[in-house]
């Protein structure tokens, strides 16, 4: 019961702050199911998340139902993915409420603030993930292929799917 209590404080917390959406969670979730609840450990999170990014949906739902299914089996998967996303369901249906109708200063302010904020968390999970992956599997090929792979998205205007796609394929081929 400690531990369904627990799921629910630490997803629900989660839900309700991480305003930049799935992946800007990810950081937040290894955080609260790595470093501070100990559910799982860095290499079985970076294998979760790896695991989640093969089957299609929400990164940060697919994450959270692991580590609940981990932490509490069955019962523990439910609670986290609701407790993850019933506060932001809540919270967006104030929220666009409040934004349609109030269109002044504050409301840019706030607006900003929360922009900065995801991009900075997506930025610190960005990080942890590539330290993760590369730490449990170093190639240099694959840096570079990940690197150019970056690089075709970011400047190249690379469709994302057809590149993902192709980074895949060439991977295949880089992995010994």
């Amino acid at each position: 019961m400690q531990t369904l209590l627990s799921i629910m404080y630490s997803f629900g917390k989660i839900g309700f702050i991480s305003l930049g959406g799935g992946n800007s969670m990810l950081k937040l979730l290894e955080y609260e199911a790595v470093s501070y609840r100990h559910w799982i450990g860095q290499e079985e999170f970076i294998s979760m998340l790896g695991s989640s990014f093969l089957f299609p949906g929400l990164t940060a739902v697919k994450l959270a139902a692991l580590i609940g299914y981990k932490a509490a089996g069955m019962l523990g998967l439910i609670v986290a993915v609701l407790c993850l996303n019933l506060p932001g369901l809540i919270l967006a249906l104030l929220g666009y409420k409040w934004l349609t109708s109030n269109n002044g200063p504050m409301t840019h302010k706030i607006m900003v603030s929360v922009q900065y904020g995801s991009l900075a968390l997506l930025a610190a999970a960005s990080y942890s993930i590539a330290e993760g992956v590369v730490a449990t599997y170093y190639s240099l090929p694959l840096v570079l292929a990940c690197v150019c792979f970056f690089l075709a998205l970011a400047f190249l205007q690379l469709s994302p799917f057809w590149g993902f796609i192709g980074f895949i394929g060439i991977c295949f081929f880089l992995v010994r």
